[in-house]
């Protein structure tokens, strides 16, 4: 088993791994002020972000970012797998979803480990069938 990645430093690797995403993390950070956001806050932040960059068409920071959310899903704990996986990529498909964005842009970009999760979460939300899920519904990666 390799080392525990603590909550605060994946956050901060995946925030880091798309510098486009500075300004409105600093923005964001200002209007939180001295309180924290809090991790899924956090993650929420770069999801909508991430998802304005969807509908743009405007993926040049996708590869190193999924690549960070891959290499956090290797080994993590209970908990650190369900910030990334509900924190993260549960809140990309809601924010794709509710904004009417194509979900799958992201596939491509989904490491094993991140498109397990991502598959988790249409069976959870919306059945094996994948009723009223957008987008793919089961993983044909192979």
């Amino acid at each position: 088993m390799g080392r525990v990645i603590a909550h605060q430093e994946a956050v901060d690797r995946l925030v880091a791994a798309c510098s486009g995403f500075e300004e409105t993390w600093l923005q964001r950070r200002a209007e939180w002020g001295s309180e924290q956001g809090g991790h899924y806050n956090d993650l929420g932040a770069l999801a909508v972000w991430l998802v304005d960059r969807m509908a743009a068409r405007q993926l040049d920071c996708f590869d190193h970012l999924f690549d960070e959310l891959e290499a956090l899903l290797a080994d993590p704990s209970a908990e650190l797998r369900e910030l990334l996986v509900v924190g993260f990529l549960e809140d990309i498909q809601n924010v794709a979803s509710n904004h009417r964005v194509d979900p799958d842009i992201v596939l491509p970009f989904l490491g094993p480990e991140a498109r397990k999760g991502w598959f988790e979460l249409i069976r959870m939300w919306h059945g094996d069938a994948g009723a009223g899920w957008p987008g793919q519904t089961e993983d044909g990666s192979g």
